[in-house]
């Protein structure tokens, strides 16, 4: 079944944790002199604030996501499920969503959420996904 949201044969896992990863190199250039550093600097610490009230959420940073035209760039990822790399989050905006739509992603039994609990910036900023990678036995 070619182009599948299944898992090719692999058990899913329900409820595992999920990782967002945050581009905190993304807005750097549209705010050189900042103390608050950039725009991915900023979207990391709200989240890291607020990610407090989910214990299967972690957040990290990572330098660059390369999806340099799009920032501000997430990815989610979580053992056995399909990863996402999403463009255009707003620090401004979009903390609580991002941290609904990992919810979302650790609900599902694949790691792909319903759309209806893809928050705007999800259904529109796809970049990618990546499948799950391959049980070893």
């Amino acid at each position: 079944m070619s182009g599948s949201c299944g898992s090719a044969g692999r058990r899913p896992l329900s409820n595992s944790p999920v990782t967002v990863f945050v581009c905190t190199a993304c807005g750097q250039a549209a705010q050189p002199d900042s103390p608050e550093g950039s725009d991915g600097q900023r979207l990391f610490s709200a989240l890291s604030a607020e990610a407090a009230r989910f214990p299967d959420i972690t957040i990290a940073d990572v330098d660059c996501l390369a999806v340099c035209e799009t920032p501000v760039v997430i990815a989610f990822s979580a053992p056995g499920k399909w990863s996402y790399v999403i463009g255009g989050a707003d620090p401004a905006r979009d903390a609580g969503d991002i941290l609904a739509a990992a919810t979302a992603v650790a609900a599902s039994p694949h790691g792909v959420p319903a759309i209806k609990d893809r928050p705007p910036f999800f259904k529109k900023g796809v970049v990618s996904r990546i499948p799950p990678l391959p049980s070893r036995a």
